[in-house]
């Protein structure tokens, strides 16, 4: 954990919280397991104040909960709760995909291109491909001139970041995303509102079946049938 450490370039209670929000989804802090915040001050060479602040941040996404007589866990998923998620991403994603289909400007249609050339690019190495998966999102809601949906989306992003990180991994999952990538790019190319909006409502079904199939696998190695608390 030595690249946990923060620099002070922009608050640090937002570095902090960064790096923990990593620590959580590369299971380095399991599902359940105790944050103290002693610890945390150690790993990251934070204050408390700001890591106290982090804790609270992270909590409000849904990450970490507050346990009474216990302190604050990192929290698990259950399998009604990720259903219910992704049915809100499929939503909001057929929604950016239509918009963008419809107004997108030359530009941004292009630079949507460019995000999915560089996730090929990058398919063998999996620790990018969440960041380039991020920045698709980045670029489809912009064009779709909805910043409130995509501000919607990151709370959701980061409320399922385990199971994002995850179920990339599982084997084929990148090639299949990659395939449904291109498909959203080149119907949005051609303005087809209805076909774009489908598939990105598709691309989220898929993403669901790997991410609840990874959920599986976390709550047999971790006994979290359960969401703590």
């Amino acid at each position: 954990m030595d690249n946990m450490r923060v620099k002070r370039v922009e608050p640090i209670r937002h570095q902090v919280a960064r790096v923990i929000r990593a620590a959580i989804a590369d299971l380095r802090f399991k599902p359940g397991s105790l944050l103290i915040e002693r610890e945390l001050c150690e790993l990251t060479g934070a204050s408390r104040p700001s890591v106290r602040e982090a804790l609270r941040q992270l909590e409000s996404e849904g990450l970490v909960i507050s346990v009474t007589g216990k302190g604050t866990v990192v929290a698990s998923v259950t399998e009604d709760e990720a259903r219910q998620l992704y049915q809100v991403r499929a939503s909001l994603e057929g929604l950016a995909g239509r918009l963008f289909a419809e107004q997108a400007t030359p530009e941004q249609r292009r630079e949507l291109a460019a995000v999915v050339d560089r996730f090929e690019a990058e398919i063998e190495d999996q620790g990018n491909l969440i960041p380039i998966k991020d920045e698709f999102y980045r670029v489809l809601f912009e064009g779709a001139g909805n910043e409130v949906a995509y501000q919607m989306l990151a709370s959701l992003q980061r409320r399922t970041s385990l199971l994002r990180s995850k179920s990339l991994s599982a084997p084929g999952r990148p090639q299949e995303t990659l395939r449904e990538l291109r498909a959203i790019v080149e119907k949005a190319e051609l303005g087809e509102a209805d076909a774009v909006e489908q598939l990105c409502r598709d691309h989220v079904a898929k993403a669901e079946k790997a991410a609840l199939a990874r959920l599986a696998e976390l709550e047999k190695q971790f006994g979290l049938a359960q969401r703590t608390g």
